[in-house]
């Protein structure tokens, strides 16, 4: 229990002193906030036109005159579609946060600022535990707050905004999508002791994973890829009128709570998987404070 305290300690000063976790904050606020500006602005520029999105929103546009399609496309501006797009942006923030952590997810390993565990006293399980006890849930609490705090954007803009229930249900899906991310990102950075590399390794697996899982097996749930989608499909459900929507997105489908409170416990469950996995590796792997390279 010693070794995870210190080295949460030894965490929480490298990324409190480095400034990332200032940097980290600002990033998802900016990803909050962003969206809702933009549909703000757009809106005020429709209203000074004389255009009326809020009219137009699911009018669609089969069958409109040339003319009132490039009036329909200020209907997209909606508390719905900003929140989604919204929480698209924070998610994207976490690309961002995997190359802020790129110092702590293995890159420390060939720069020897930490020997393990001849010189430093830290072993495998007080190295590794931390990074996955401090930094998953972290980014888990800056996606749901940062979810609240576009909602809330999304309010001040059009005077209307999503329940508070799906706010956090969905919030809560992407934060645990982003989870996933970094647990897998600390997995291949840390066993690997290639951070920069393995930032490319995950989104190359997110993009074939989540094309191949959503198109070409076609699952809507189960998998830690189906989550985002699963969170859209909620906030599109309560939208009264889609067909302009269906220009942009798929329309929803039934999903159940059973098969997202399912999909969620995999997703944990393979994230403690990754955890293990890094343990095993860390212990398989010696040492040399000689070599410049981890082997």
């Amino acid at each position: 229990m010693n070794q995870i305290s210190a080295g949460l300690k030894k965490e929480i000063i490298f990324f409190w002193r480095s400034f990332r976790f200032c940097g980290m904050v600002l990033l998802f606020l900016g990803c909050a906030l962003l969206y809702p500006l933009v549909s703000g602005m757009t809106v005020l520029m429709g209203e000074a036109l004389g255009i009326n999105g809020t009219e137009l929103y699911g009018a669609g546009m089969q069958g409109m005159p040339e003319t009132e399609m490039v009036e329909a496309l200020f209907g997209v501006f909606t508390p719905q579609f900003t929140y989604v797009s919204s929480l698209t942006m924070i998610s994207s923030a976490v690309i961002l946060m995997m190359i802020l952590l790129t110092g702590t997810a293995g890159a420390e390993q060939k720069k020897r600022s930490i020997i393990i565990p001849q010189t430093a006293g830290l072993t495998p399980a007080g190295y590794v535990m931390p990074k996955f006890i401090l930094y998953p849930p972290m980014v888990f609490t800056l996606t749901l707050i940062s979810a609240i705090i576009s909602n809330a954007a999304c309010h001040v803009v059009f005077g209307e905004s999503n329940p508070t229930g799906l706010v956090l249900v969905t919030g809560a899906l992407y934060g645990v999508s982003s989870m996933f991310t970094i647990c897998l990102y600390l997995f291949l950075g840390v066993s690997l002791a290639q951070p920069g590399l393995s930032v490319l390794y995950v989104l190359a697996a997110d993009a074939v994973f989540s094309l191949m899982i959503t198109v070409t097996m076609n699952l809507n749930s189960f998998t830690p890829w189906n989550l985002t989608g699963m969170a859209n499909n909620i906030v599109y459900s309560q939208v009264e009128e889609l067909n302009l929507l269906h220009s942009y997105s798929f329309p929803p489908y039934a999903i159940s709570e059973q098969s997202i409170f399912v999909t969620v416990a995999i997703t944990l469950a393979l994230c403690v998987i990754f955890l293990l996995l890094t343990l095993f590796a860390m212990n398989a792997k010696r040492m040399d404070n000689t070599a410049d390279e981890v082997y």
